[in-house]
Formats: C-alpha cells, sequence, structure tokens
C-alpha cells in the first residue's frame, strides 16, 4: 500500500534530485542517471511489461506514446553513454524484480553502441545493477577510473515518473533563442572528425554483453526490437563523407550475423524515410525531439508488431 501511494505522490515531472531526496531522506547528493532511473523503477505502482534502452538518443522516447500503441506498460531505461552491459546489467535487474511479467524491448543503436569503452561511473557505483557484472570486471574498471567530469545526471534535468527525459539543456538552450542551424554547426565540429577517425576501442567486450542480452531476453521467450537511430540529413551525409559508412556497414553486417544463433527484429532507421522522420525535430545531429521519437514508436510497431504482443 506505500508503494502505490508513493507511486501516486509523485508529481507528472520529477528532478534528479527530487527521487535522490526521497530515497535518501531528504538529504540532496550527487547521482548519475542509472542510479536515478532504478529509484524511479522501485517507484512503479507495476513493473513494465516494454523497456526502452539505449543513450541518450533515446532519452526522448515516450512511455505514453509507446503504451497508446502496444498496450504495454512502458519504463524508459535510456542513459547517457548506454553500453551492452547497462542493457545486460538493467534487462538482468528487471527480471528479477519481476520474473513472471514477460518484459519486451525496445533498444536504440548506434555504431558506436558496440565499444568496448571504460564503463559508466554511474554502473561501477550504483549495486541494483553491477550485482549482476563479475567481480573482476568491475574491479578492473574502477582501478581504470574513468573520469566522472560531467557524468553525474544535471539536477536540472525532469523526467517523467517512467523515465522519460522531459526537459534539459537542449531544451533551455532553445528557450534562449539559440539557434537550430548554430547548434548543428557546432554538432559537426565536434563530431565529424570523431566520424572519420579509426575506432578507439575494440568491441570484444561489448559484442559479449549484446549477445548475453538477446540471450536473456529469448531465454524469456521475447525477441527484442533493434533500431538503428536516424542522423540528421546534413549530420549523414558530412559523416559519409569521411568514412562513416565503412563502421555503419561493419556494425549492420554484424547485426545480420546473429540471426542464426538469437531471435530479434532489425529495423535500419538510419534515414529519415525509413520511418518518415521530420528533419525539423533534431535537437542537432542526431539527438531526436519527441516528434520524430513517436514517428519511430508508431514505425517499429508497424514493421514488428509480434514483438509487441
Amino acid at each position: 500500500m506505500v508503494f502505490v501511494v508513493l507511486a501516486a505522490a509523485l508529481v507528472c515531472l520529477v528532478s534528479s534530485w527530487q527521487v535522490d531526496a526521497l530515497r535518501r531522506g531528504g538529504i540532496v547528493q550527487p547521482s548519475y542517471d542509472r542510479t536515478f532511473k532504478c529509484d524511479l523503477v522501485e517507484r512503479l505502482p507495476e513493473p513494465p511489461e516494454l523497456v526502452i534502452f539505449g543513450g541518450s538518443r533515446a532519452l526522448r522516447f515516450e512511455p505514453s506514446a509507446a503504451e497508446g500503441l502496444t498496450g504495454l506498460h512502458t519504463f524508459n531505461f535510456a542513459v547517457q553513454n548506454s553500453r551492452p552491459e547497462d542493457a545486460y546489467a538493467m534487462a538482468r535487474y528487471l527480471f528479477w524484480r519481476a520474473p513472471s511479467v514477460k518484459l519486451r524491448c525496445f533498444w536504440a543503436l548506434q555504431a558506436t553502441t558496440l565499444s568496448d569503452s571504460p564503463l559508466h561511473p554511474g554502473l561501477l557505483a550504483e549495486q541494483r545493477l553491477n550485482q549482476f557484472l563479475p567481480g573482476y570486471l568491475l574491479a578492473e574498471q574502477r582501478e581504470a577510473g574513468m573520469r566522472t567530469e560531467g557524468r553525474e545526471l544535471n539536477p536540472d534535468n525532469e523526467y517523467s515518473v517512467r523515465g522519460l527525459l522531459v526537459r534539459n539543456g537542449y531544451d533551455m538552450r532553445l528557450e534562449r533563442g539559440v539557434s537550430f542551424e548554430k547548434t548543428l554547426r557546432g554538432y559537426l565540429a565536434k563530431m565529424v572528425p570523431r566520424a572519420g577517425s579509426p575506432g578507439q576501442y575494440g568491441q570484444s567486450r561489448a559484442r559479449t554483453y549484446f549477445e548475453r542480452t538477446l540471450k536473456l531476453f529469448n531465454l524469456h521467450d521475447v525477441e527484442p526490437v533493434l533500431v538503428i537511430m536516424p542522423y540528421h540529413p546534413e549530420a549523414l551525409s558530412a559523416f559519409r563523407a569521411v568514412g562513416w559508412d565503412e563502421k555503419e556497414d561493419a556494425f549492420k553486417t554484424y547485426l545480420e550475423s546473429l540471426r542464426g544463433e538469437y531471435r530479434f527484429h532489425l529495423l535500419d532507421y538510419t534515414e529519415l524515410a525509413a520511418f518518415r522522420g521530420d528533419a525539423g525535430a533534431f535537437y542537432d545531429g542526431s539527438h531526436v525531439k519527441a516528434a520524430n521519437a513517436r514517428r519511430i514508436l508508431r514505425r517499429a510497431v508497424k514493421d514488428a508488431p509480434a514483438a509487441f504482443r
């Protein structure tokens, strides 16, 4: 009864410090998005039947829109710099909390998802998630000491109680009158050199946990929906001009190679035409606004209806 009352008492929007304060008895402390999202999960009146995984590009997928399309109680578990290790730990956590619930999966991907980059400090700090990862990996990553500057959750961010990012710095920038053209120029200046550079990390560990996550869902009779996320047309053109298409092709070839071993739905929405996307519904070259997120969800349900039953 207390669980339901707490969930009902939360207003439609919550900031990161509000949930931290509830959990820590009113003492506001810095937090990471992994911890924040786990706190939200534990305040849900019922466990989710559909989970949205992904990085910052998946934060605008609205659980309410997904529920309207599928009838499934949905939670957005997207976090900054998400990697397969995050998704694996989150899936284990959700299955552990509600083993009798059939949990469907919508996973927003990009080529850099499969990177053996250092684990996010938020994953290393959150025991509810990292309990599902081997001790040697956690010890190794903690010793490596990934920098934490800029990794903590901004207390001004606003979320819905089901994990949707409703407002953050992108929205504040628009409110200040900063044009999309200026934001896109800054994005391209930063990201085009990265798109054209060789990959900094290998992919063996990431692929291992990616496949473990697919296997986990398959063992629960679920075929995850894997969505390759779109770019703004100008960004995609600029990326491909410096060799990004080679990384794209390698990523898609790898995903296709898994079809015989795992069951999943692969939806390639790299280009707007694939889901009737809107070039005006981006915050920058890659982060979609809610309008494009809705279009992606609608198309995904149409393209892979069996995955949402």
